[in-house]
């Protein structure tokens, strides 16, 4: 879809302790072999659970888009998402934060958005496609918030990257702002949904560390898809989503500057983010997501807060962000730097 006023007012993230790999090789929790794979040189670690990190990022948001008379009340639309435990079972982590950014009041419900590791752009779609529909709304709150701490093994979580803890936010709104979001477009693909299931059956209590290896090859096994099918789906998915969200803004991918892809290990990256397309664009934030660990779903919207804090974006410069989470879905959204 193609937007005409919608904006990011408003970003922030916050990182945990970036740890060297090398930490993890000495003490036998990663292998030097798969470290040389991956290329991951540190990765965040926070003592802070995921909901106290959201409302870290998205107090940076609030006064960012404060500063441009966005103003956040009971009447903006909020969106939480996260693909791992918030810190206690069956409590809504989306309504405490939402007390602690906005209020105790709100003339709506916050929402959790569960998309895996896509949910910076599900949410932001979410957001966008609210403010078109509703005029009522005055803005939108996101924020997406993760930590893989003991027991669960960050540095096996899943193959060809190690998870990092953070948290990102962002405010959306109207009438201008720091980014316009131009176009974003989502798809998904149902015959990878096994990936991450395996054999398993259902059960009647969480697992404390799945094993997510253990599913993949036990999918591929089965031979509904094979590997190579698993490869040319996964590639179909990136080209597509990205071919339309470029013809939806009217731009061409050597008029990109910037390219945010999941965080993932330098391998997985170039096979699954870089051969799909014939062009990427040379600025990408890819050596970033080697020093922090792929944040879960905070990866697109941290990226957007990096690029934003570093001063990287040069007046009118536009931004290609892609997204996947298990599922399978992919998405992609054309920014634009023009600062109103």
């Amino acid at each position: 879809m193609r937007f005409e006023d919608i904006w990011i007012a408003g970003t922030g993230g916050t990182l945990g302790d970036l740890v060297p790999v090398e930490k993890a090789i000495e003490d036998g929790s990663y292998a030097p072999e798969v470290a040389e794979s991956t290329g991951v040189v540190s990765v965040s670690q926070s003592t802070a659970a995921p909901p106290e990190m959201a409302v870290t990022a998205g107090q940076q948001a609030i006064k960012e888009a404060a500063e441009r008379g966005v103003e956040i009340g009971p009447d903006t639309y909020y969106l939480h998402s996260h693909s791992h435990f918030q810190g206690l079972d069956m409590w809504p982590a989306a309504c405490w934060i939402a007390r602690e950014l906005i209020g105790t009041r709100l003339r709506g419900m916050p929402v959790a958005v569960a998309a895996a590791s896509n949910g910076s752009l599900a949410s932001l779609e979410m957001a966008a496609g609210a403010l078109v529909a509703r005029p009522e709304l005055p803005n939108a709150l996101i924020t997406i918030a993760d930590r893989f701490a003991p027991p669960t093994d960050r540095w096996y979580l899943s193959p060809g990257m190690v998870f990092g803890d953070g948290a990102a936010a962002a405010v959306v709104s109207r009438g201008g702002g720091r980014l316009r979001l131009v176009s974003l477009v989502s798809e998904t693909d149902t015959s990878l949904e096994g990936l991450s299931r395996g054999n398993e059956p259902f059960g009647t209590v969480p697992q404390i560390q799945p094993d997510m290896r253990k599913r993949t090859r036990e999918f591929l096994a089965g031979g509904e898809v094979s590997l190579r099918e698993v490869r040319a789906r996964s590639a179909d998915g990136v080209r597509s989503v990205v071919t339309r969200a470029l013809d939806e803004a009217g731009v061409a991918m050597s008029a990109i500057d910037w390219y945010a892809t999941p965080f993932v290990g330098r391998a997985l990256y170039r096979d699954s983010f870089v051969r799909p397309l014939t062009q990427t664009p040379r600025n990408t934030l890819a050596g970033l997501g080697l020093t922090i660990g792929h944040l879960g779903p905070a990866d697109q919207l941290y990226g957007l807060s990096y690029l934003l804090k570093e001063d990287l974006l040069q007046p009118g410069a536009r931004v290609l962000l892609l997204g996947t989470g298990m599922g399978f879905t992919f998405s992609a959204a054309v920014l634009a730097a023009d600062d109103v």
